[in-house]
Formats: C-alpha cells, sequence, structure tokens
C-alpha cells in the first residue's frame, strides 16, 4: 500500500511538473465587401485566435468625401461576426486603398488623412491613450503576445500614410492587360517611399524588442512578382531597405502575413534573412476569388476560394509553427508546417 501511494505520488508529480502544450493563434484577413453576407466569421469565432488582424480593404468603398466613408462603416458595423470577434479576441486592424483614400488620393497626398485616421482608430475602439492616435508616420502597431519563453510579436505596418503614387500604365496597355492575369495596371515608382523614415526607425526599434517569433504584417505584399499589381517590388527602394535592415539585425522567427490579394498562397524568399522568409496571403473574406497571376515565389498552389490566413505556434519543447489558408467553413485549404528552429539566423 505504501509502495503504491509512492508511486501515485511521483506519477502525479511528473504530470505537474511537465509543461502542457500551449498554441498562440493569429489569424488574419481583408477585402471585404461590406454590403454582402460576410459568412466566414462563424468559422474564425469558432477558431477561438488570440490574435486576429484585419489587413485592409475592410470595406469596399470608392469614397469621394468623408460622408462616404462613415456611411460605409455604418453599413460594415451591422454584421455580427466582428462584434463577436472583438469581444472574444484581440483585434488588430491597419488600412488599404478602400478604407483610407478620399476622392482618389490614397497615400501621403490625402489631405484628410487625419480626420480619416480619427475615425478608423475609433471604429477600432483604439484606445484613448494609444500612439496611433498622435504618431508622426501613421498607425503602424506592434504588440508582442504572451511571455518568455513563448512571446509571439505582431507588428502591423502602415503602407498608406507616407506612400507616394503608383502610376498607371497609359490606356491602350491597360486594356490589352485586362486580358492578361499575369499583368496589372500600375507601373514600378522605384524611388517612391512606402513607410517614411520615421517608420523605419520605428521598425528598426519593434525588431530588437525580444520575442520568439515575429509577424510583420502589410497590406500589401512584400514578396510578390513586379507585374503591375500594387506590391512592395513595385517600390523597389523600399523593399531593398527593408532587405538592408532585416540583414543588419539578423532577428529571428521572422514570418510575413499580407493582404490586397483575392485569393490564398505561400509565397518564399531566401533574398531576406539567412533563412527563408515565408509569406502567408488569405484571400479575401467575401470577394469571389480572381484569377491568380504567376510567382516564382508561390509555393504550391494560389487558392481563389481562400478566406482567411492562420499561424499558429505551438510551444512544444521544440517549437513548432502551423501556416494555414482556410476556406469559408475554417476547413484548411493548404498547410505548412515548420520548426521554429528552421527560422534562426546562421
Amino acid at each position: 500500500m505504501l509502495i503504491r501511494s509512492v508511486w501515485l505520488l511521483l506519477l502525479l508529480a511528473v504530470a505537474f511538473s511537465a509543461p502542457a502544450q500551449q498554441t498562440t493563434r493569429v489569424a488574419f484577413g481583408c477585402c471585404i465587401d461590406h454590403t454582402k453576407r460576410q459568412e466566414v466569421w462563424d468559422a474564425i469565432n469558432h477558431a477561438q485566435p488570440e490574435v486576429f488582424v484585419f489587413l485592409g480593404d475592410t470595406i469596399d468603398e470608392n469614397a469621394g468625401d468623408m460622408d462616404d466613408l462613415l456611411d460605409a462603416y455604418e453599413v460594415f458595423n451591422r454584421y455580427r461576426g466582428p462584434r463577436v470577434l472583438r469581444r472574444n479576441s484581440a483585434v488588430m486592424s491597419v488600412w488599404n486603398r478602400n478604407d483610407y483614400s478620399l476622392d482618389g488620393k490614397s497615400g501621403k497626398d490625402n489631405p484628410n488623412r487625419y480626420a480619416v485616421r480619427n475615425h478608423f482608430l475609433t471604429f477600432w475602439r483604439e484606445p484613448a491613450t494609444s500612439e496611433r492616435l498622435f504618431q508622426s508616420h501613421g498607425i503602424a502597431k506592434s504588440v508582442i503576445f504572451g511571455n518568455e519563453p513563448q512571446r509571439v510579436q505582431v507588428i502591423v505596418l502602415d503602407g498608406r500614410w507616407n506612400r507616394d503614387p503608383l502610376s498607371q500604365v497609359g490606356w491602350v496597355e491597360r486594356q490589352t492587360r485586362r486580358f492578361n492575369a499575369d499583368l496589372g495596371p500600375y507601373q514600378s515608382n522605384n524611388t517612391g517611399d512606402l513607410l517614411g523614415d520615421e517608420q523605419w526607425q520605428w521598425l528598426a526599434e519593434q525588431l530588437q524588442k525580444p520575442a520568439e517569433v515575429r509577424i510583420i504584417m502589410s497590406s500589401t505584399p512584400v514578396i510578390a512578382p513586379a507585374n503591375g499589381y500594387d506590391s512592395w517590388a513595385l517600390y523597389l527602394r523600399e523593399q531593398k531597405r527593408l532587405k538592408e535592415l532585416l540583414t543588419e539585425l539578423k532577428p529571428s522567427g521572422v514570418l510575413l502575413a499580407s493582404g490586397d490579394r483575392l485569393f490564398g498562397e505561400f509565397a518564399k524568399s531566401d533574398e531576406f534573412l539567412s533563412y527563408p522568409l515565408w509569406q502567408v496571403t488569405p484571400g479575401s473574406i467575401n470577394f469571389d476569388g480572381e484569377t491568380p497571376y504567376s510567382s516564382s515565389y508561390r509555393d504550391g498552389e494560389a487558392y481563389a476560394e481562400s478566406r482567411y490566413g492562420q499561424i499558429e505556434v505551438i510551444w512544444k519543447e521544440q517549437p513548432e509553427l502551423e501556416l494555414t489558408l482556410r476556406d469559408v467553413d475554417g476547413r484548411p485549404l493548404d498547410t505548412r508546417k515548420l520548426n521554429l528552429s528552421q527560422l534562426q539566423p546562421d
């Protein structure tokens, strides 16, 4: 009897001393037609992500003035799904063209950008003490979730506040490109700004904070071909500057998430770090998918039916990351599994 009691105590001691497997789930989506049904929220809310990031274009409005923008947000706010999400998950948000621009002014040329910022941050319930309300470089935000050694840093970049414009190709060329999914309407602006000097300095500071996993989020893809669709590839100087910053700081555990595409995909590049840099693009919350363009960076297929993306960190003795693209019912369309040890600098 005594021996049995001793063994029971030993087993209980082992059980309570062994760390329980934990996860950190970060989900993200973009590109919403605010006038149509948004069925995917049931699946997202059921998944209960610790963090959800809206990666821009949360309304589909070609706003001429602030009244147009406010009307669109009023319609979007009628949907229950996002309200439930905000109650159960930490929500972060950034804008893109459709929820930032007024009268076609979609970058630093927007004369009403302070008014747009005030309403955007009020709508998304940014705390009154938040630095985002007063930053001179826009609404970039960084939050570290969890404690050492299970920290996930989510860095949301603002690619609109200081953006220089993209010019479209000529009218005749645009008509030709309409029938070629591999070519978009824009010309490169290889000397233009996306982030601006102050945001670059801010980003460098964020990347030096201690964290095991870092997810850098951009409303437009960082890793993409320079094919006429809006991306960092059309801002060659900015893309090069990011490569130089990452080369200098050598941060560990970096992943990318991006919006602005009506299809989901995984992309991968060896040009930024000494380890492969992965990017997850989630597709659209409720738009019909578009024909994917060709890309040498794509890993696997592109999915027009993808509705949101998810990065899950599984905190085992050797932590793992699971990247997924998911459909309207939350079912995984494609998955990539990585060991965190693979995302370490030389």
